[in-house]
């Protein structure tokens, strides 16, 4: 449990979150041992808790008697709440939310862990198998993504605190892990479908691969720098013009940016330009001085760091990434110099800044940073909507209104697909397979399309895409074409009473100077 695992101590690095309990009728140092735990206040501030050093495992029963009996009265007075609202459906998540037994017992308590490590790894094949059987063996609930390289670990998973935390404290056990920095999120149930335990060529996709980057070297990556220094470079960023680079992915910076970075050109991070010369730049860093100093950011860091050393290799000496990406920032400094709100890559799908610094959970939707992108309505709202159309699948924010009269879909012709399938979903969630919302081996559902790889649906996606917003720049074109020539019928008309009545004048002088 959470409770046991504070009263243990924690590791270094690590962030937990604590937020006032939900009301419910059935979602930096020296110990107790050799580390303490620093507060906002006290537990009953609902606010984020932060610590550094290292610990006894979890689990370690350092308690006993009154003491034990009131850190679990206080446990229980601050569950973890999820940071989005869970999905409705139980064939979408895959899997029961809770699973508190019958006999009494409080619900089981749910975090979500974010971590990244860059380090040479000898045998990473060898590393996989040695998580998946410490895994079956302690039988450990944990679902997410946990890749492994030859350059290092990336990890995003979730799971009952008492597995989540019991794995994170034994990976930072091991020499290999044990600089790893992560932190920790309230969650209500699993926010991710299924465990992807696996090794990968590379750690995030990349044009060319990460092999040729020496992205487990510090010296070689950007300066970090405390979401403190980097809120005073913010303020002064346009002043002393330094770049704001953002290289998530564009939606990203859909549902929130920094102010003054703009958005990314590439739909995806894997896009981002890799070659020579101007071209194999970002647009923000084309053209300018390579002692210009550049600010990055990212989710998490980790796309930053990699990023980062490829950039250093071009030349450019003055880089800094923001420590522990942006929802480390939200934490600490909370909203200054922020719109919108955090595409996050789990169930949540997004996180506003009141959250993460607060520890509470959102109820209802959080603002965007872009107007709705089917009507243009500043009333925009994330979480993401992917199209219901599975054959679309299209990602898009849209306001209250767009989403309720398009059930879920990103535009009329969607609408009357045949293989609209999903159930619309407002509030975040993970979907479930496609066969998961049908039986059916119609024609249609077992259509070429079915069986398309990803890379050929995001192609297909891009071009739908590209002559939708044909369509709309045609349209408008053919609107303003029309009341410029309905204005200029109107001129006409005006014109016409008032030559007349010139005519008329002139005519009238003409008589007069005859007589």
């Amino acid at each position: 449990m959470l409770a046991n695992f504070l009263r243990a101590g924690l590791h270094a690095s690590c962030q937990v979150v604590l937020a006032p309990a939900k009301p419910s009728s059935r979602r930096n140092k020296t110990p107790l041992h050799t580390h303490t735990v620093a507060t906002h206040a006290s537990l009953n501030s609902g606010h984020a808790l932060a610590c550094t050093g290292s610990s006894e495992p979890a689990g370690a029963q350092l308690q006993t008697g009154k003491k034990r009996s009131l850190r679990r009265s206080q446990a229980r007075a601050h569950r973890p709440l999820c940071l989005a609202p869970c999905c409705a459906n139980a064939a979408d998540s895959q899997g029961p939310a809770e699973t508190g037994s019958s006999g009494g017992e409080q619900p089981q308590e749910y975090i979500l862990v974010n971590t990244y490590h860059l380090v040479d790894v000898a045998d990473p094949r060898a590393v996989v198998e040695e998580h998946r059987k410490y895994m079956q063996a302690n039988k450990l609930d944990i679902r997410g993504r946990i890749y492994i390289s030859a350059q290092g670990l990336n990890a995003q998973f979730g799971g009952t605190s008492e597995h989540a935390l019991q794995y994170v404290t034994w990976l930072k056990d091991q020499q290999l892990w044990k600089d790893l920095r992560y932190s920790v999120w309230p969650a209500e149930g699993h926010m991710f479908p299924k465990l992807r335990l696996k090794y990968k060529p590379n750690l995030i996709s990349l044009a060319g691969g990460l092999a040729d980057l020496p992205i487990t070297n510090p010296e070689a990556r950007a300066t970090p720098v405390s979401p403190k220094k980097w809120k005073e470079m913010a303020a002064e960023a346009e002043a002393k013009n330094v770049v704001m680079l953002d290289v998530r992915n564009d939606y990203e910076w859909d549902a929130g940016h920094f102010r003054g970075a703009a958005r990314p050109a590439e739909e995806e991070f894997n896009d981002t330009p890799v070659g020579e010369g101007v071209e194999g730049l970002p647009a923000p860093l084309r053209n300018i001085d390579p002692e210009t100093p550049v600010m990055m950011m990212c989710t998490g860091g980790i796309r930053c760091d990699v990023y980062s050393t490829l950039l250093k290799a071009k030349g450019f000496k003055n880089l800094y990434t923001l420590e522990g990406g942006i929802q480390n920032y939200f934490r600490q400094e909370g909203s200054d110099y922020w719109d919108g709100s955090l595409f996050v890559f789990d169930g949540r799908m997004a996180l506003s800044p009141e959250e993460a610094r607060n520890g509470t959970v959102a109820k209802g939707p959080r603002p965007a940073a872009v107007p709705c992108q089917i009507c243009g309505s500043p009333d925009s709202e994330v979480p993401h909507v992917n199209c219901a159309n599975i054959d679309c699948n299209e990602l898009f924010i849209a306001c209250a209104k767009c989403k309720q009269e398009l059930n879920g879909c990103c535009c009329q012709e969607c609408m009357q697909a045949p293989r609209l399938l999903r159930p619309a979903k407002f509030g975040g969630g993970n979907y479930g397979t496609w066969n998961t919302y049908t039986n059916s081996t119609s024609e249609s559902f077992l259509s070429p399309k079915a069986r398309e790889g990803r890379v050929a649906r995001r192609a297909r996606r891009r071009e739908n895409l590209k002559l939708r917003h044909q369509k709309i720049v045609e349209e408008r074109a053919a609107r303003k074409t029309m009341m410029r020539e309905a204005m200029a019928k109107l001129m006409n008309a005006q014109e016409l009473p008032a030559d007349a009545g010139r005519q008329q004048a002139e005519s009238g002088s003409r008589e007069s100077v005859s007589v």
